[in-house]
């Protein structure tokens, strides 16, 4: 099992859908933010920037290109160019100025591949035609989205590919990946790939979106899907608190080599894509998303922060909503002036302030799931010794009175929300009475 970057012990990823993250759509527009996100995180994950494919043949569309009733062909997944900046989004150039602007300000960028297939009109088909797989008779082999998949029996093709990737990581001084689907991508082409561009920088990361097991020894992190899942059921769909822990138990033991390697998320582009208007902040609220956010900072996992959800932003997104076609689908930043989304703000930056500054919350420090006398909520305790810290959260709309085992003697209060404590008797019980989706974090001595 391969050791995450160091960085990533305390990190926090931002992903940046360019659509959506500005009204101009731009990386230059992008890159005036930058200051802002560093307020609360540490990595920039950016959605693809890539020439993507214009071909209008609805043949070649997936069903949810279609379902979006937005007749875009355009899709940052479906790639034409990957050597070349789409100019919807700018320019190589800006490219290159935005990693500058980002590494100025103490932000790490890392760029999203998609390497399990192409656009239909991909640059390289005419020249190289076996970049593709084909059936018996010649035509592309496409994939569950209709796009032809890339042919990872030709050496050539990895060549280009892993080419690709050392282009980034050495002109444009990127810090490393995420790569689309990876699991459906042969794990020896991750691993000579990683081996290629770790020799001009070290300190580069890879996320997989995946959960394969062995995938796990070549990239620093994997996706926890399933952990989102867990949190909507327990919310949503009345299931106990005692769901997240099983859920990540589960995904920690069976796909990542019983590590916390993966990331936690409750949005996503794809969650926001597939929403449509009725996105997760909409219907579980505001104070619950708060609630949720707790739990995914103080983890031992690294928290994926989805652009806009920092300020409680409810609007429809869509990768196939732009500028120039039916709709400008976009973060509505005067969520910033909100209650809810000055409140969620401030959150954020207290849990990143926590989970860079104490020593008991990373990837590597002990995690124990502690007994909370309630199916509505989820305590665990992180770190050992003298430095350990109780989180306890409410993940429910009721009024609910709790007693954990926390074992000490005595108690800091770091973040109290609609919460009142108290620590009791030589066994060192903390008593809780917690409000809808209030929640505690102390230290204890």
């Amino acid at each position: 099992m391969r050791k995450p970057q160091k960085y990533l012990e305390r990190g926090i990823i931002y992903q940046i859908n360019l659509r959506a993250f500005t009204n101009e759509g731009t990386l230059n527009a992008a890159a005036k933010l930058l200051p802002h996100i560093k307020k609360f995180a540490d990595v920039v994950y950016l959605c693809p920037c890539f020439v993507q494919d214009d071909d209008e043949n609805r043949e070649f569309w997936s069903d949810r290109t279609k379902a979006s009733k937005l007749e875009n062909p355009l899709n940052p997944y479906r790639i034409s160019d990957y050597y070349n900046v789409d100019p919807e989004y700018g320019t190589g150039e800006d490219l290159k100025n935005f990693v500058v602007a980002a590494h100025e300000v103490g932000l790490r960028v890392i760029l999203d591949l998609v390497y399990f297939h192409c656009g239909p009109n991909a640059v390289f088909i005419k020249d190289h035609p076996d970049f593709i797989v084909r059936g018996a008779d010649g035509k592309p082999d496409m994939g569950q989205w209709h796009y032809p998949k890339l042919n990872y029996q030709s050496k050539e093709l990895r060549e280009y590919l892993i080419g690709n990737m050392e282009l980034f990581v050495r002109d444009y001084k990127v810090d490393g990946y995420r790569c689309d689907v990876g699991d459906a991508v042969p794990l020896d082409f991750w691993a000579e790939a990683r081996e290629r561009i770790d020799a001009i920088n070290p300190d580069l990361m890879m996320l997989n979106e995946g959960g394969k097991p062995d995938y796990i020894d070549v990239f620093d992190l994997n996706y926890c899907w399933n952990l989102r899942s867990s949190h909507i059921g327990v919310i949503e769909g009345g299931k106990p608190a005692s769901t997240v822990r099983d859920s990540l138990l589960s995904f920690s033991r069976n796909n990542l080599q019983s590590s916390f390697q993966s990331i936690l998320f409750l949005e996503n582009h794809d969650s926001v894509n597939d929403d449509y208007n009725n996105r997760l902040e909409s219907r579980i609220g505001s104070e619950a998303m708060d609630a949720c956010f707790v739990v995914n900072y103080l983890l031992p996992n690294v928290p994926l922060v989805y652009c806009g959800t920092e300020i409680a932003d409810t609007n429809r997104h869509s990768i196939w909503g732009n500028r120039f076609h039916s709709a400008n689908l976009t973060i509505d930043w005067q969520n910033l002036t909100t209650e809810a989304g000055e409140r969620r703000l401030r959150l954020l930056q207290k849990l990143s302030a926590l989970r860079h500054g104490l020593p008991e919350v990373g990837l590597s420090e002990k995690l124990e799931f502690v007994d909370a006398d309630s199916e509505k909520v989820l305590a665990f305790v992180r770190g050992e010794g003298e430095n350990r810290l109780a989180v306890v959260v409410n993940l429910s709309a009721e009024n609910v009175r709790v007693s954990v085992d926390a074992g000490g003697l005595e108690l800091e209060p770091w973040l109290i929300n609609k919460a009142t404590l108290s620590l009791a008797g030589t066994e060192g019980r903390l008593t809780a009475a917690l409000a809808p989706f209030g929640y505690a974090v102390v230290e204890l001595h």
